[in-house]
Formats: structure tokens, C-alpha cells, sequence
């Protein structure tokens, strides 16, 4: 059974209830009403949700990104032409495609590796690269090497890209 109340907390209890049926009827019925509606009605969608619920996806989504970003930094070549691509410095734009790559002697000037590239028909497509050397491209490879090789004076080294 129940223990009889103090008289000092049933004093209390019967103030707190007398309070309680003034602010009732001094509310209007309809806005009670309408915050009851307002508690009942759900959340909107985007508050329902939940870190506990969204952190496995999270998680899973974070893993599969870091997986693929490593499969295609790791994932061996296709085809040899892939293997073969040179790269100029950060901020170079390579137009066309390079067939040779040569180093010009220290003392060649710019009219004389422009001549000597008029005359074996080549142009350069991107340069300087890290070591000092450019990239060509020439309608018929094989003639612009042996023109640039002739010309000794002006060009260190140069090798034929794609045979």
C-alpha cells in the first residue's frame, strides 16, 4: 500500500494543480489543440536522420572511393603507347603529338635551332622538359632525325620517340 502524503506536499501538489487548470482555461481550445498537432506531426525527412544510421554509409562509401582511387593509381598500363608518354613541366600545353626529343648544345642560339628545324621540317611541341630537353614533332621522323644529327653543332642528343 501507499504511504499517506505529508500535508506539506499535498499542499504543494494542490497549488501546483490549481495552476495548472488556470493556464487551461485561460488558453484558447484551438491552440492546444494545434500544439498537440504540431507534436504529433513527424519530423521532416532530413531530421530523422541520424549520424548512428548514416555512419556505416559513410564509412562504406569513404572505402569504395579510397579502393578506386588506389586500383586506378596502381592498375598496370593498357597498352605500351600509355608506357611511352613523356611529360612536360606543370603549366606546359603539348600540342600534337611528339615523335622526337632532343637536347640542343648549350651554345646553340634560338635562330640557329629555329633554322635547323626549318630545315629538317620539325617543330617543337613542348619543352623544356625537367632535363633540359624538347619535344618534336616532324611530318617524316625518320628524315628530321637524320637532318638534327647532321647538324652536330646545335643538337646534344636526340632520339627517335616512335620508330
Amino acid at each position: 500500500m501507499t504511504e499517506p502524503l505529508n500535508p506539506k506536499d499535498q499542499r504543494l501538489r494542490d497549488m501546483l494543480r490549481e495552476a495548472l487548470d488556470a493556464e487551461a482555461a485561460a488558453m484558447a481550445p484551438d491552440a492546444g489543440l494545434a500544439q498537440l498537432h504540431q507534436r504529433l506531426r513527424p519530423p521532416a525527412w532530413w531530421r530523422r536522420l541520424r549520424w548512428p544510421t548514416l555512419a556505416p554509409w559513410a564509412v562504406t562509401a569513404l572505402a569504395s572511393l579510397c579502393l578506386a582511387q588506389g586500383w586506378m593509381l596502381w592498375r598496370t598500363h593498357d597498352s605500351a603507347a600509355d608506357q611511352l608518354q613523356w611529360r612536360s613541366l606543370p603549366g606546359m600545353e603539348v600540342r600534337g603529338t611528339a615523335t622526337l626529343r632532343a637536347r640542343f648544345a648549350p651554345g646553340a642560339t634560338v635562330e640557329k635551332v629555329n633554322a635547323a628545324l626549318t630545315q629538317a621540317g620539325a617543330g617543337i611541341v613542348a619543352g623544356p622538359l625537367a632535363d633540359g630537353s624538347y619535344l618534336l614533332d616532324a611530318a617524316d621522323p625518320p628524315a628530321a632525325l637524320r637532318s638534327l644529327q647532321a647538324n652536330g653543332a646545335i643538337v646534344a642528343s636526340i632520339e627517335l620517340r616512335h620508330p
